[in-house]
């Protein structure tokens, strides 16, 4: 057997190999194995892959030792299986259906080496490029490549509480008799992730054909209004499906009719107030280039890929980004509703969890942040504002910590030190908890919950909380759920529940899936797109982490310096 191809030593060595290969290897295993021990990711030059090199560095070790260092998909005389092969890179040349870069994978170097390795030395190297690739395949899809390149792990929590085992994954596909039906289960199988697929098709003919025309500044366009602006209005509402041909084909000398009517589809499009007028927020919608809205339908598809691949059975979704509440089973929508996010510096994070139980009538403990930044102010100029909004005071966080009166707090000198004090508002109308409180416990002590202020709801831009979620139907909600849960409970009772002003609990027979997402766009059943503003800034954060990566070509926002 041949060293010749011993590890360089200016490379470290991946862990878990011994020094020497074992006895009695094929001269291929042979040949893998001193791959193997130096770096093969590097060393094969993948650089688009030089955001993760040891972790799949680490993957190939463990699926070579795992066969004894056998060769999955080569002899020594040549390819085991083309149809195999083929099919491997058939699935890689696909990626950009989702969003993905095909020369991300090393499917140039395996398609040359497969008509051309003819010793020991190409048809190993052969054989860990095809492993390479398959594995990049399975991680992108099943985890996202963010979960790879350093993002922010609180945006991937579901990648990290999925469970997934990337290396047990790999070696199902490494040893399946239908390679094809695995590459096709390995992406998303959800409704939204391949209507976004086809979004993504759909957005990229029309950059393929110029994109549409960008709208002057001007004054507002009002309804009934002429303005030179309008037949660019046409083209812009035309190219995008808001206006038909046949109606784009018709005069326009005012904004009127059909055209109103096309541009309101667009704002409702855009989460824009839908009054048909072509103010500075709507003009500013209208001219974003194609090419972004192509790079944000690629971060979505990214983000969904974060997600369990198989959601079934009832669960709700948040779409942070959409302000919007829906109620799924499986893949049918029992309920929607608007909510209220958290604003920019105090913002609702991405996680998922179970709800467990529904309170009515709760109270509300204030948060030490909340004490601290604006009820010690308000008490400095209004010493009664406790009582009125019913607000008791304890001497401590024990729950036997006995209640002190306002008065007995200097409030122009207390300071950051009310945060010693337990702060505690009653159940009642002016309860900033509203009637109900939907419990699903977390690290973030996030909640869902009822709010007096229901006038909020009426805003298109929903980004209005200290973190917490709004919901602007929490009693068609909390009835839905528990007659759901099998519980003898009807809106009658339920009612009377909240009218007693007294605390109730519900426990959840079985915990609700609750998914926090942060979608920036989405495309309905029908194929309508749904473009939201990235309102804490994540889509930029992603698009930088993953135009590092190297994995997403076509990334067009500003990135920072």
């Amino acid at each position: 057997m041949t060293q010749s191809n011993g590890p360089s030593q200016c490379l470290s060595q991946p862990q878990g190999l011994p020094d020497i290969p074992p006895l009695d290897l094929s001269e291929i295993g042979d040949q893998l194995f001193w791959l193997l021990k130096s770096r093969p990711t590097a060393r094969l030059h993948v650089s688009s892959m030089k955001g993760e090199p040891t972790q799949m560095d680490t993957l190939l070790t463990e699926l070579y030792t795992d066969s004894g260092f056998a060769p999955y998909w080569v002899t020594e005389a040549g390819p085991a299986d083309r149809t195999r092969i083929m099919q491997l890179l058939a699935a890689l040349a696909r990626t950009a259906e989702d969003g993905l870069t095909p020369a991300r994978y090393p499917a140039a170097d395996i398609a040359a080496l497969l008509s051309t390795a003819k010793t020991t030395e190409e048809l190993a190297r052969l054989d860990l490029l095809l492993t390479l690739a398959l594995s990049a395949y399975v991680t992108d899809m099943r985890k996202g490549q963010a979960a790879s390149v350093g993002f922010d792990p609180a945006l991937l929590a579901a990648v990290r509480g999925s469970g997934s085992d990337m290396s047990q994954v790999v070696k199902q596909g490494l040893r399946t008799v239908d390679l094809s039906h695995f590459l096709e289960m390995q992406p998303p199988q959800h409704k939204a992730y391949r209507a976004l697929k086809r979004l993504l098709a759909e957005y990229r003919q029309i950059e393929a054909v110029g994109g549409w025309p960008h709208i002057p500044d001007g004054k507002k366009i009002e309804i009934g209004m002429t303005d030179s602006r309008l037949s660019l209005l046409v083209q812009r509402l035309l190219a995008t499906g808001d206006l038909s041909k046949t109606e784009a084909a018709k005069p326009f000398l005012r904004h009127e009719g059909a055209l109103v009517k096309a541009l309101k589809q667009f704002q409702n499009r855009h989460n824009l107030e839908p009054d048909g007028i072509v103010g500075k927020i709507t003009l500013a919608a209208l001219n974003i280039p194609v090419q972004e809205q192509v790079s944000r339908i690629m971060l979505n598809l990214e983000r969904w890929r974060w997600l369990p691949h198989q959601l079934a059975g009832r669960r709700i979704l948040v779409n942070i980004a959409g302000f919007t509440l829906t109620v799924m089973l499986d893949t049918a929508e029992e309920l929607s509703m608007p909510v209220i996010v958290g604003e920019t510096h105090t913002k609702t994070p991405v996680f998922s969890q179970a709800m467990s139980y529904i309170e009515i009538n709760p109270y509300w403990t204030v948060p030490s942040s909340i004490a601290w930044k604006e009820i010690v102010p308000k008490m400095k100029k209004d010493p009664g504002y406790l009582d009125r909004q019913r607000i008791r005071i304890f001497a401590g966080w024990s729950g036997s910590a006995p209640e002190i009166p306002p008065s007995a707090i200097n409030w122009h000198t207390i300071g950051s030190g009310i945060t010693r004090y337990r702060l505690r508002q009653e159940p009642g109308p002016s309860n900033a908890l509203g009637s109900v409180k939907f419990v699903f416990p977390n690290r973030s002590s996030i909640y869902m919950h009822d709010t007096p202020g229901r006038s909020l709801f009426q805003q298109a831009r929903r980004s209005l909380s200290h973190g917490c979620i709004r919901v602007s139907r929490p009693l068609d909600l909390a009835l839905h759920l528990l007659q759901q849960d099998g519980q003898n409970i009807s809106q009658e009772r339920l009612q009377q529940a909240v009218a007693s002003k007294k605390q109730q609990v519900f426990l959840l027979r079985k915990p609700v899936p609750v998914h926090l997402l942060y979608l920036t766009v989405l495309a309905a059943e029908d194929g309508t797109a749904h473009f939201y503003e990235d309102i804490y800034g994540n889509d930029t954060h992603l698009a930088e982490s993953l135009h590092l990566s190297g994995g997403i070509e076509g990334i067009c926002f500003s990135l920072p310096d």
